[in-house]
């Protein structure tokens, strides 16, 4: 039974079905949150939550406060888009290789290399998000510290990278099953 699975890619597809579940998890979740003043802040990618008052990075009150970090929040952003993109586009290679939807070889290679593309931008948001903030958030000298640190978007991403750096390496290393190729009459 589970020969046949292994054999045909579901594992690596089930995987990169699971770390897009967390990209996309990550994208709308709290990637920084802490206390000041007493008053809980969580940080996401697109907004600033404060005592249950949500605000865009826009927002006038918010862009004072946020105008050395707004950057950091939108490259972050960006990355983790480039992230969604790429992983849906291996989704799209894994699930035409498990399940025979054009050339099984070109499928395969399709979805492990956007799967490794997939790693590289979701890593590349968290280091970068994890290194540019340092600093430069009032107060903070760390980015773990008693006041504040990573939310759980933050987190899943991180958890996402190795899931997705995991089935693209399963999804290189399967062979793909000999192409069928129809005999003329003779």
């Amino acid at each position: 039974m589970f020969s046949g699975i292994m054999k045909k890619g579901i594992i690596a597809l089930i995987g990169m079905i699971v770390a897009l579940v967390f990209i996309i998890v990550a994208f709308v979740g709290p990637w920084y949150g802490g206390t000041s003043s007493g008053v809980s802040v969580n940080f996401y990618l697109t907004r600033l939550e404060s005592a249950g008052v949500s605000m865009g990075y826009d927002n006038p009150s918010v862009a004072i406060f946020m105008s050395d970090i707004k950057n950091i929040f939108d490259n972050t952003m960006y990355l983790t888009m480039g992230a969604l993109v790429t992983a849906i586009l291996a989704l799209i290679g894994m699930l035409g290789f498990v399940f025979n939807f054009g050339k099984s070889n070109m499928m395969r290679m399709l979805g492990a290399i956007f799967g490794i593309i997939t790693f590289v931008l979701a890593l590349a948001a968290t280091i970068y998000f994890m290194n540019a903030l340092t600093g430069k958030m009032t107060g903070l000298t760390g980015f773990w510290n008693e006041e504040a640190g990573p939310g759980y978007a933050w987190y899943l991403m991180l958890v996402a990278t190795i899931i997705a750096l995991i089935a693209s390496i399963a999804m290189f290393l399967k062979k793909s099953d000999p192409e069928v190729v129809a005999q003329p009459p003779q």
